[in-house]
């Protein structure tokens, strides 16, 4: 477990929330924008091999990357390169998240990575069958004892928090926001990502308070996260759930979109919605799911004590691999 070194970059912060949380050999490099920034990003890799470094994870392929990659096995041919997938078919939409992905395949195939970790089920199932050499790793996060914080205490209302982490349409942000329309003295704080965040819930008349999120670390979020007495993390995609994660571990319910597939029958009926873009709907999980705040709490702890040890054991499998 110690022969490895796990990459990342700030493309992604909210993606590194989780990975850094999951590695402990972990250190972030530059996106290969520049000569400049292959360069640093070399200078790291070449000095972590001379200390003994056996094989480099890359958390994600981000521009750049390729070429890293490729000049590692040419000069090191004896090192393992492996790539966590950060995307998700779903997210090919982008340019940018397609052209890497396909970079990302296409290294595969000339085995110059030798594993791809797929954080989705139904994504390593899929290119697993295609005949990809790859993992599945269960993501996971675990609140430290150090970075506890003292929970809202009840205070006559009902406080929301929605912290959308990037201001992009999968995120469905605007049907969150609405959920706190069918509440009554009711305050939502948020993560302020655009001025027409403000303006709508202006418009909708949603008592609010805003929340800027001024660095994506788990430190931030877990001080925002615990004013609350539930959290909203309706995406219509993702592959990463950090607030939800970081909610749960506080003991705060959160509703999550219907793909966080790691969750066992008991829990999901209180925090999954199959209706992402239904505030209706969703409000009334939400109403219910601080009704039941102890019992879902007792029923995570439970669920967690063994899927800590599963995400644990695959963790190890991959890097043993």
């Amino acid at each position: 477990m110690e022969n490895y070194i796990l990459l990342y970059g700030d493309k992604k912060p909210e993606d590194n929330i989780c990975i850094t949380n999951m590695f402990e050999n972990s250190k972030p490099i530059h996106l290969g924008w520049t000569e400049f920034d292959y360069n640093h990003n070399m200078e790291i890799i070449e000095q972590s091999i001379k200390n003994g470094v056996k094989q480099i994870i890359f958390s994600g392929l981000e521009i750049g990357w390729d070429k890293l990659i490729k000049d590692i096995k040419e000069k090191n041919s004896n090192i393992k390169i492996k790539v966590i997938c950060n995307t998700q078919d779903s997210l090919l939409y982008y340019d940018y998240e397609r052209e890497n992905f396909f970079k990302l395949l296409e290294l595969a195939k000339e085995k110059q990575v030798y594993d791809i970790a797929f954080l989705r089920k139904g994504q390593y199932d899929t290119y697993k069958g295609l005949g990809y050499n790859c993992s599945y790793l269960k993501e996971n996060y675990i609140l430290k004892e150090n970075k506890k914080v003292a929970i809202k205490l009840p205070n006559g209302k009902t406080d929301l928090g929605i912290y959308p982490l990037n201001y992009t349409w999968d995120k469905n942000i605007f049907n969150q926001l609405c959920i706190a329309k069918f509440f009554e003295n009711c305050n939502l704080n948020y993560n302020r990502l655009e001025e027409r965040m403000e303006d709508f819930l202006a418009t909708m008349e949603i008592q609010s308070t805003k929340q800027k999120i001024e660095k994506i670390e788990d430190t931030e979020l877990i001080q925002k996260i615990s004013q609350n007495d539930a959290t909203i993390a309706t995406s219509f995609t993702d592959y990463m759930h950090p607030v939800f994660w970081i909610s749960m571990e506080l003991g705060i319910p959160c509703l999550v979109g219907n793909h966080a597939d790691f969750l066992e029958e008991d829990l999901k009926q209180y925090v999954i919605t199959k209706e992402e873009d239904n505030p209706i709907v969703n409000a009334k999980m939400v109403e219910n799911m601080i009704k039941n705040k102890e019992k879902i709490h007792q029923l995570y702890k439970m669920w967690k004590q063994e899927y800590n040890k599963q995400a644990k054991e695959q963790l190890e499998k991959f890097i043993e691999k």
